[in-house]
């Protein structure tokens, strides 16, 4: 999944040499707390937020004056995976994404949450199984065995709580005829060693 896929292309941006009352003007018609910065030739150049302006007194003044520098930012191939962690690991809401240093989009935690939800078949019709398996065994072959037996499609599948002997792994199903069948079956296989 790529940020190019998720990302709004051609973001609301204000020239660099714009005044400050231009950056105003769209931050309020469009409801924004923060706006992109751009040269002419579409190169970031930084940001401005709301609350920067708050101290303006010469509304005439070039918004690059002011501008915050924009220290981060992804390339439309980046992962959302990269995009996710650059937004959590510095409490942003939005990234610019850039190629060949043009700002062609930004993107935003809820379509990164969107994304995420849809690759995890959150929304779909289907059965959430939770299954504990050992470290260093077969056991999670097992469980695929006895899904694939019983004609169960896995959706998504991804890891959640671990220790020291136990990982949890979390799947969205689809299909399962008989669901006391199927945990009387898994439950069998995977504590058979205990």
């Amino acid at each position: 999944m790529n940020v190019g896929r998720y990302m709004h292309p051609d973001p609301v941006t204000v020239l660099a040499d714009a005044p400050l009352s231009q950056a105003k003007q769209v931050m309020e018609e469009n409801g924004f707390g923060l706006l992109l910065i751009t040269t002419a030739e579409g190169a970031l150049k930084g940001f401005i937020t709301k609350g920067a302006l708050k101290e303006v007194t010469d509304w005439e003044v070039p918004v690059e004056k002011v501008c915050f520098e924009a220290r981060f930012a992804v390339s439309p191939n980046d992962t959302l995976e990269k995009a996710a962690l650059i937004l959590l690991g510095n409490q942003l809401v939005l990234l610019p994404v850039v190629n060949d240093g043009r700002l062609v989009g930004v993107i935003t935690q809820s379509e990164i949450l969107r994304a995420l939800a849809r690759a995890l078949g959150i929304g779909l019709e289907g059965t959430r199984l939770t299954v504990k398996v050992r470290h260093d065994t077969d056991d999670l072959f097992k469980v695929f065995e006895i899904l694939q037996k019983n004609d169960v499609h896995i959706v998504s599948m991804i890891q959640g709580e671990r220790d020291e002997a136990y990982c949890q792994i979390i799947l969205r199903t689809q299909g399962i005829a008989d669901k006391e069948g199927l945990r009387t079956e898994l439950e069998a296989a995977l504590h058979k060693e205990e």
